[in-house]
């Protein structure tokens, strides 16, 4: 068990490094990003990194295209109850974690002083590859702005493909149901064109269905009535007639 356990922490350590490496290998996307470990959250659009370039000094990441959680109509309490959420928004998605962040263009980066840590305008991903900014203007607890264009702003890696995964689900779904109304629809047609040759093979049997039977009847009853004809059949006259056949010699006037 022992043996199982000091294998697991060794992974832990071993595959993120191993992780990246590859990744950046076959991501275009990933090998123009940075990965790096957050620090404390500072407010609801700016946490600090741990810039391993720089002897682990700390650098503060600031959202890039967002501005500050909207307003609207709220008073200066609810205003800053919401501004906290977001703040604990952010945390939630950055608070001591591994990210990845691309910087934004230097035109749209602010000179830094001296007696801060440096701040940098960046997109922002958490390890998964959810796009931060977007996520939080998406959720309302930022508001948008665009200071730089890029391509980027969008989920990567093992969100991107759940995203992409649930949207071929979905249209396969979409798909199966269209096909069963195709199949419903066809059954209900064919049931349809079964009813109506029913119906023409009824009224074609007509006039001349009708005499045919009516002839078909004549003839069954002249072969039971010999046609009109005597029987050449020798009567037994000590014979007891049954009751219909003294009805019939009745009707005959016998």
């Amino acid at each position: 068990m022992m043996r199982l356990a000091v294998a697991f922490c060794a992974a832990a350590f071993v595959i993120p490094t191993l992780g990246q490496d590859e990744t950046r290998a076959v991501d275009p996307v990933i090998s123009q990003l940075t990965l790096a470990m957050s620090a404390e959250v500072i407010d609801e659009r700016t946490f600090a990194i741990r810039d391993s370039s720089k002897g682990s000094k700390l650098v503060h990441l600031t959202l890039g295209n967002v501005g500050p959680a909207p307003r609207g109509s709220l008073n200066d309490g609810e205003y800053a109850e919401k501004v906290l959420v977001a703040k604990k928004a952010l945390g939630k998605l950055v608070d001591r974690q591994m990210i990845w962040y691309k910087a934004a263009p230097d035109s749209v980066q602010t000179a830094n002083s001296t007696d801060v840590a440096p701040s940098i305008s960046a997109d922002v991903w958490t390890s998964h590859g959810q796009h931060i900014n977007s996520f939080l203007k998406k959720e309302g607890h930022l508001s948008a702005e665009q200071a730089y264009e890029t391509d980027l702003a969008k989920d990567i890696l093992t969100v991107a493909a759940e995203v992409e995964k649930k949207e071929s689900y979905k249209k396969l779904e979409e798909a199966l149901k269209e096909s069963e109304k195709a199949k419903q629809a066809a059954a209900k047609a064919e049931r349809a064109k079964a009813q109506e040759e029913e119906a023409a093979d009824v009224d074609g049997f007509g006039v001349p269905g009708y005499l045919g039977v009516s002839v078909l009847l004549a003839i069954g009853v002249g072969v039971s009535t010999n046609f009109g004809r005597p029987s050449n059949k020798k009567v037994n006259l000590n014979r007891k007639k049954g009751h219909f056949e003294r009805f019939w010699m009745k009707l005959k006037g016998a």
